[in-house]
């Protein structure tokens, strides 16, 4: 997504955080490692491919992908081919014919499309959301988060990326269009980054998982 605030998103499936379970000690052990968690990235030329990415990497982590795509010798499917085939799939983006990257909603349907129990949270306060993270994560199950990566001189750069990991200290996602695509941010930088003016999109995250 872009800077035009002016598009249309349909917030119906838009939900509130009730009965979040209460945050676990960040010092807990996890149920499962997510350090590992495998990236993909936006192909050459290709722009707002931050939602494919995003869902290319949740799929890549529930095993769900497709045969035709080649893989490495570590079982990953090749980057180009498989966010082309994502994007395809998923008819995304979406949003004024793809100009201004993936609505949630459309996040949604693909992961859906595959099987996957996914919620969109949004217009939370951003503690509620970053305990909703932390549970999910405790989980074993990174969540995809709406984050304002623009600097102080730009109104607004809305990118999805997936969260993998959160301390006491650091929050760790993986980005689309950057290289490396690991990114620590505090929790500060990231709560500031997840807040956004529109309150009804603001804090938005959407947690996918196998029923």
């Amino acid at each position: 997504m872009n800077g035009n605030t002016r598009f249309e998103i349909d917030f119906s499936e838009a939900k509130p955080i009730v009965g979040t379970k209460a945050p676990r000690e960040l010092q807990a052990q996890a149920k499962f490692d997510l350090s590992p968690f495998y990236e993909f990235s936006a192909p050459e030329g290709i722009e707002r491919a931050s939602g494919p990415c995003a869902i290319g990497m949740v799929l890549h982590h529930h095993q769900i992908g497709w045969n035709h795509i080649p893989k490495d010798r570590h079982g990953h499917p090749q980057n180009d081919l498989y966010i082309l085939e994502i994007m395809r799939w998923a008819a995304c983006p979406d949003l004024l014919s793809g100009t201004m990257g993936t609505s949630p909603a459309q996040l949604l349907k693909a992961l859906r499309k595959a099987e996957l129990n996914a919620n969109w949270y949004a217009g939370n306060t951003v503690q509620t959301t970053l305990e909703l993270i932390q549970n999910e994560l405790f989980e074993g199950r990174p969540v995809i988060a709406l984050l304002n990566n623009a600097t102080e001189d730009e109104p607004l750069l809305l990118e999805w990326e997936v969260i993998f990991s959160v301390d006491e200290d650091t929050v760790m996602s993986k980005q689309a269009g950057a290289q490396p695509q690991n990114k620590r941010r505090t929790i500060a930088q990231f709560e500031k980054e997840l807040t956004l003016k529109l309150t009804q999109l603001s804090c938005s995250v959407i947690t996918a998982r196998k029923d």
